[in-house]
């Protein structure tokens, strides 16, 4: 079950930053080219945030059942002392939550904003700054494609 788990989080992991790019992508152009917040720029924000919410509850499910966590949280000496537990163990999960919260945000803060370019400036601002958190949490010294 746990490696089913970690495949699904792996594969998300990549509709979140193809849902990022795109909602970053169109929120900056809109900044830029001053145009009116449409549709197409809230739906692509509606996507990113469910992406990231489908993967913090699929993380924190992962996160109770995973032996590398279990392993850290019992022997936390050790665990801040080894570069790969102590990831899991803190790292990943709380650069994770930050990020969900800063695009969670970004969302309410864009759907709110009283003009077009206020919306399009929240969004290309916060949803950037969780994509970094988001690329900071990222395990990039394991495959990027598992199974593979």
């Amino acid at each position: 079950m746990f490696e089913v788990l970690v495949a699904i989080h792996n594969v998300l992991r990549w509709v979140v930053l193809i849902a990022a790019f795109a909602a970053i992508g169109t929120a900056w152009q809109g900044v830029l080219s001053k145009r009116a917040y449409t549709r197409g720029d809230r739906l692509r924000s509606v996507a990113l945030v469910a992406s990231v919410h489908t993967q913090l509850l699929l993380g924190l499910a992962l996160y109770g059942l995973s032996p590398i966590v279990r392993t850290g949280l019992t022997d936390m000496a050790n665990a801040m002392s080894t570069r790969g537990i102590r990831f899991f163990v803190v790292e990943h999960i709380a650069l994770m939550l930050l990020a969900v919260f800063v695009i969670q945000a970004g969302s309410i803060a864009a759907k709110n904003a009283d003009d077009d370019a206020k919306k399009h400036k929240r969004g290309a601002i916060f949803y950037t700054l969780g994509l970094l958190l988001v690329l900071g949490g990222i395990p990039w010294f394991r495959p990027l494609f598992p199974g593979l």
